[in-house]
């Protein structure tokens, strides 16, 4: 028997077709509890979970280019979730904070990820789930 490929597997289309379908239920699900998309959330979760955050910041935590966090976070601001001051140790630099209203969101926001690893977890059994996660974690830095 010969071994499978990745290509004759079509893993690449496989784990763009999975994200997308998930990306959709989860968008769907946040815009309807919070009214901000997975992307949006993203950047909201970025910037809530550290100190001193740029913009440059959220894009390398997200592996996003800068541009787009640029527009992300001026509709996020627009929306009243983010502010956006001068850094008191770096005049050049402006940092990112949560509102009140943003930091509510990252609070109380997590029924559509908890309903997607829930039907993560009905697919497939432990072990699956540590060797899927791990492989994941393997792909991810192979390509970073």
């Amino acid at each position: 028997m010969r071994p499978m490929s990745a290509s004759k597997r079509r893993l690449y289309w496989q784990l763009q077709l999975a994200a997308h379908f998930m990306q959709k239920q989860a968008d769907r699900g946040l815009v309807k509890e919070s009214g901000v998309t997975t992307a949006q959330f993203g950047v909201l979760s970025a910037i809530g979970n550290g100190s001193h955050v740029t913009q440059k910041d959220v894009a390398t935590t997200l592996g996003l280019n800068q541009s787009a966090i640029t527009a992300m976070v001026r509709r996020l601001m627009e929306m009243g979730y983010v502010d956006r001051n001068d850094s008191k140790t770096d005049g050049r630099t402006k940092i990112l904070s949560l509102t009140s209203e943003g930091r509510l969101i990252c609070k109380n926001t997590n029924s559509p990820f908890r309903k997607i690893n829930q039907q993560i977890e009905a697919t497939l059994d432990d072990e699956q789930i540590d060797l899927f996660a791990d492989y994941l974690e393997q792909i991810t830095e192979a390509f970073r």
